[in-house]
């Protein structure tokens, strides 16, 4: 084989490597722009259908996104960052949903809750300007009355927590930067305060073991 055949082969099979990886890239970004196209079409439902559909909206996400999943590193790094928002928003989405299903919330009960650490039960309506002030009511109401809550009503507290978390992942680019300062440092102390919760129970466990 001379030098010219080999040229050409060369030439000829990095052509077909380069057109393999940009199907494979345009194909990513169409199953971005459906996973994009499914999750705006979810977040305009009510939470009622949501949580009615959950084991379907669940397995749809799964499907749309495994592609996308494996092959993150080859998409764009506007279209990873898009991706992994979307993610990010799915997971809190999930995370709040899970979580009303393994403690059988009761519905007139956690809307007592909401308007009692928010001022609203209409969570997934609050206003980008007003979610600073939702965040800080609940923080408020979690410092004043965490040292009688029962387990019960941490999941209570817990699940409005997660309510709030998905609503500001809606908003997000509509939050001034100094309010999303505000709003992390408040999510890390009701972290804080619910793992406080935890590291006492803990230590109560194992005082009753030893007796």
């Amino acid at each position: 084989m001379n030098k010219l055949t080999k040229w050409v082969l060369t030439l000829l099979l990095l052509s077909l490597s380069w057109t393999a990886q940009a199907q494979a890239s345009s194909q990513l970004e169409q199953d971005l722009t459906a996973l994009r196209a499914w999750m705006q079409q979810k977040a305009s439902q009510a939470d009622e259908t949501i949580r009615a559909e959950w084991p379907t909206v669940k397995q749809e996400f799964k499907e749309l996104s495994y592609t996308l999943d494996r092959n993150t590193k080859k998409l764009s790094d506007s279209s990873r960052a898009e991706y992994n928002s979307i993610k990010q928003r799915y997971q809190q989405w999930e995370e709040r949903n899970e979580t009303r299903k393994a403690v059988d919330l009761e519905g007139p009960e956690l809307a007592r809750w909401e308007r009692a650490m928010t001022g609203t039960t209409q969570i997934a309506k609050i206003k980008p300007a007003r979610l600073r002030d939702a965040y800080l009511q609940l923080l408020t109401y979690t410092r004043e009355q965490r040292r009688n809550w029962s387990l019960r009503d941490w999941d209570y507290a817990e699940f409005v927590f997660g309510e709030l978390n998905t609503r500001k992942a809606e908003v997000l680019d509509y939050l001034h930067n100094s309010d999303k300062i505000k709003i992390a440092a408040l999510q890390v102390e009701f972290a804080t305060l619910k793992k406080s919760r935890e590291a006492k129970d803990m230590y109560h466990d194992m005082r009753e073991d030893k007796r």
